[in-house]
């Protein structure tokens, strides 16, 4: 058996799951949620490989996989700005520098570059977890 698994009663197959600790410094790192050396992205900002070239784990479970991984890039999106904005709104007085349209721009932006920078984060995150939660057996090279 593969992976951590070990021989369970009755020949059932017992999985040991790494500890969540390493799966989400692994997923920081953007790396096979399997072998953790082969690399998730091809390109920038989530070009994902069709599988690991090490292990030959596929990354594409099925269609729609990594709608996933946008919906986490949604969330913590959604944390920072509403962080940012209840900060901003209640530490910091308005001193009238902006107009209404320059801050509507200045948010616009600054949520557009937050999805760009949690886009590899999220995506990795979410196939290291569904791989810690349910491990799937790497394809066959063809």
């Amino acid at each position: 058996m593969d992976n951590g698994a070990q021989a369970g009663p009755g020949g059932t197959a017992i999985v040991l799951r790494p500890p969540l600790r390493s799966v989400l410094l692994n997923a920081w790192r953007c790396r096979c949620p399997r072998c953790r050396e082969g690399a998730l992205f091809r390109a920038w900002p989530n070009q994902v490989r069709p599988r690991c070239s090490v292990c030959g784990l596929s990354y594409f479970r099925e269609p729609g996989y990594f709608v996933g991984g946008m919906v986490v890039t949604y969330i913590l999106a959604m944390v920072v700005i509403v962080v940012v904005s209840l900060v901003l709104f209640f530490l910091m007085p308005e001193r009238g520098w902006l107009t209404e349209n320059q801050k509507i721009a200045a948010w616009f932006i600054f949520s557009i570059g937050l999805t760009l920078g949690f886009l590899r984060i999220s995506y990795s995150l979410w196939i290291s977890l569904d791989y810690w939660i349910e491990p799937w057996a790497p394809e066959e090279p063809q």
